[in-house]
């Protein structure tokens, strides 16, 4: 009989599927580095627009604003709060509590792998800001922003917690259903707080739009990082 049929291989097998479906919660799980790059250049390209001041940029700026902006009180009030949520004091607390409490539960990987990627994308992202110089809108701003405007800070920011929570979602949530909700609630935040910054005249959209193709690059090589020195050793 040929070796590949044997009792003892198909066993072997066996246990190593009944493992992987136990661990990944029956999802299969594969390496981002091909999508990874591939926002990497996206976001490559975009930044390079914002820095040569392309005609474009300045018409998909000024078409988002005029649909964005509008001086309803109770929007005002909403996303003058909202975009809290997003500030670089709120993230790294945020980021603190994920950190200890995945320490806390053992899941050690998951941990420095969330700690290390916010902090790789918000050090990248200061370096990028002092390096493109893009000066704020010249309007009045609804919220207190200091520094260079491109990209946004807050976009890069959530965009990679969140982003972080969707991985943390997909690897340990094992209901489906939960799964889903929570996926789409960590998806949205980015959306909203990316929105706000636009809204409260403090960002330009290239700039939003420029920070959520950061994080989601950071988000996607951090994660072939994980799956290659992590996951895959541990099937």
């Amino acid at each position: 009989m040929d070796n590949d049929y044997n009792l003892p291989h198909l066993l072997e097998i066996t246990r190593g599927e009944i493992f992987l479906k136990k661990k990944y919660n029956n999802l299969t799980i594969h390496d981002t580095l091909i999508p990874g790059f591939i926002f990497l250049i996206l976001y490559v390209i975009w930044a390079l627009l914002v820095i040569y001041k392309n005609p474009f940029i300045h018409s998909f700026d000024q078409t988002i604003i005029h649909l964005v902006s509008n001086n309803n009180p109770t929007n005002i009030a909403i996303a003058t709060k909202l975009t809290v949520i997003g500030n670089t004091s709120t993230l790294t607390i945020a980021t603190i509590i994920l950190f200890i409490g995945l320490m806390i539960a053992k899941r050690f990987a998951y941990a420095f792998f969330s700690a290390g990627l916010m902090i790789c994308a918000n050090g990248y992202n200061w370096i990028t800001k002092h390096a493109v110089e893009r000066h704020r809108p010249l309007v009045h701003h609804l919220v207190f922003a200091d520094g260079y405007s491109f990209p946004s800070g807050h976009s890069v920011g959530s965009a990679t917690f969140f982003g972080i929570l969707i991985v943390l979602t997909i690897l340990l949530v094992k209901n489906k259903p939960w799964r889903a909700i929570l996926i789409i609630i960590w998806s949205i935040f980015p959306l909203f707080i990316g929105y706000t910054r636009i809204f409260c005249h403090v960002h330009y959209p290239s700039d939003v739009l420029g920070g959520w193709l950061e994080g989601t690059t950071f988000v996607l090589l951090g994660f072939s990082v994980l799956y290659h020195l992590y996951l895959k050793k541990n099937k």
